[in-house]
């Protein structure tokens, strides 16, 4: 068994626990049987099941692994027959199959144990629970389990309680997620971290406690856990990864222990009801200030709550982590402190009431979506000091009616994929825009970049831009009048309304 039961645990997919087969090389040539199943050449590999299988799966004997994704096209699969040939199911076939209740394992099978009830799926000698049927109320783990797979209880919708004893040390990747209706979680002392998107979109969670000994929480482990409100988090705890508490529409307030040393990017997104992040005061990396999340000196501001009232920054600030105040209904207006020379991806993002934003004389560049959806803000001013504008970085901005580009500018949206409709829109949407006028060092516009832009009339364009993509003015119907200052500009067909006059002028 040392080569069928192995621990992917890697600082690549350090998130992802892992029941892998071997022999995939085999996949070279392979062939299917009389039953429509596709194999590999050597026929001990099952690759995938004939489209649309339901009700009761049999994989055939001599199959000794089951690949990836082998049940990605199946329809709703009640029960799974496993040979006595079988060792491994690659994890990832239990992914999109919600309706699993049984498991019948020929009795000869060496590699593949269920319990009396046939309701979970364990490895030979019961250390490793591979998988559950999906209809089970209640999961008491038995003790001396030591693994639980990736995806293991993942949409059992009927599951309220779960315990898993002290000798249990690693749970692999969304083995609890979409379970509904789970509201009590005991954990054991054995756990040293959380995996990602553990306890994803566990709606009916409210309060967990998580044992002494736990050091990590992975990625998106609580994301989408809208009933969850309190969280006990240990002082063993080191780092928080990145969305942990996505979505965490309940968590109103939340306290760092002291020997938390990260805190990664979008922990506390969509958190609605979040009004204050508290660090405790021995922590030597970290610090609050008025519910404010900062590094320990106060140099970076980390993560402002999105239900804040509070955002008095301090004047020795240097600078933000990215979607620092993304969502923070709260805020109307903001001064930005001097030292600070970059406004980082989504900073400000779907900030629905920011209406001012007074920014210092030195920032550099406003990155990818940093005021996307902020539908109130009307006017902004822009420091010469300016060199870069992100793709989406003003999309969106509805009430945005005029904003003047500094000399110095020299890059909007950063790309140049033609036919790519997901990057650039550096202003999409803008839709009381009214004149722009590009500065003389821009080379390029981003795709859609003014798309949508309903009131645009005027535009003025540099000696560089000498190609106008059809989609670079999609939806803005009202363009009356285009500058240009390079009479060699090719215009695509369709680019432009009909009635739109274009005048080469040197600008």
């Amino acid at each position: 068994m040392e080569d069928f039961d192995k621990i992917i645990d890697t600082p690549e997919n350090d998130d992802t626990f892992e029941l892998s087969a071997d022999g995939q090389s085999a996949h070279s040539a392979p062939y299917f049987d009389h039953y429509g199943n596709r194999l590999s050449t050597s026929g001990k590999i099952l690759l995938s099941v004939p489209t649309e299988t339901s009700g009761r799966l049999v994989i055939p004997e001599g199959i000794e692994h089951v690949a990836a994704d082998a049940f990605k096209h199946c329809g709703q699969i009640t029960e799974i027959a496993i040979p006595a040939s079988l060792q491994t199911i690659h994890y990832s076939n239990y992914r999109k199959q919600s309706s699993i209740q049984y498991f019948h394992i020929h009795p000869d099978n060496l590699f593949l144990h269920t319990d009396s009830s046939e309701k979970i799926l364990y490895n030979q000698d019961y250390t490793t629970l591979f998988k559950a049927a999906c209809d089970i109320p209640e999961a008491i783990i038995p003790f001396g389990v030591t693994a639980v797979g990736s995806n293991a209880f993942q949409d059992c919708f009927n599951l309220c309680e779960i315990t898993l004893p002290d000798t249990v040390t690693m749970v692999g990747s969304n083995a609890f997620a979409r379970c509904r209706n789970l509201h009590n979680v005991v954990l054991g002392d054995g756990l040293k971290k959380l995996s990602g998107w553990l306890f994803m979109n566990c709606t009916a969670l409210e309060h967990i406690s998580l044992p002494y000994g736990i050091r990590r929480i992975g990625t998106g482990t609580f994301a989408g856990c809208s009933s969850l409100s309190s969280i006990e988090l240990p002082e063993t705890l080191q780092a928080i990864n990145n969305q942990a508490f996505m979505d965490c529409t309940s968590l109103t307030e939340i306290f760092i222990p002291r020997n938390v040393k990260s805190v990664g990017p979008g922990t506390f997104d969509g958190c609605t009801a979040l009004t204050a992040i508290n660090v405790d005061d021995e922590n030597a990396k970290l610090c609050s200030e008025n519910g404010l999340l900062y590094n320990k000196y106060q140099s970076q501001l980390l993560r402002c709550p999105e239900n804040a009232t509070n955002f008095d920054l301090p004047d020795l600030l240097s600078s933000f982590a990215e979607t620092a105040f993304s969502g923070c209904r709260n805020l109307t207006e903001i001064s930005i402190p001097k030292y600070v020379i970059a406004i980082p991806n989504y900073c400000f993002a779907y900030c629905n009431n920011l209406q001012s934003v007074e920014l210092p004389e030195d920032i550099a560049t406003i990155g990818q979506s940093a005021f996307e959806n902020c539908p109130k803000l009307k006017t902004i001013s822009l420091p010469q000091s300016l060199k870069s504008i992100g793709d989406y970085a003003f999309a969106n901005c509805s009430s945005l009616e005029n904003i003047i580009l500094p000399e110095n500018l020299a890059e909007i949206g950063r790309t140049k994929n033609k036919g790519n409709d997901k990057i650039g829109c550096t202003f999409y949407g803008c839709k009381s825009l009214k004149h722009i006028k590009i500065p003389k060092s821009v080379a390029h516009l981003g795709e859609y970049c003014f798309g949508n832009c309903i009131s645009l009339e005027s535009v003025e364009l540099p000696y560089l831009i000498d190609y106008i993509y059809e989609d670079l003015f999609a939806g803005c119907d009202n363009i009356k009048e285009v500058l240009l200052a390079n009479p060699y500009t090719k215009i695509e067909d369709g680019a432009l309304p009909n009635n739109t006059s274009v005048v080469y002028n040197q600008l």
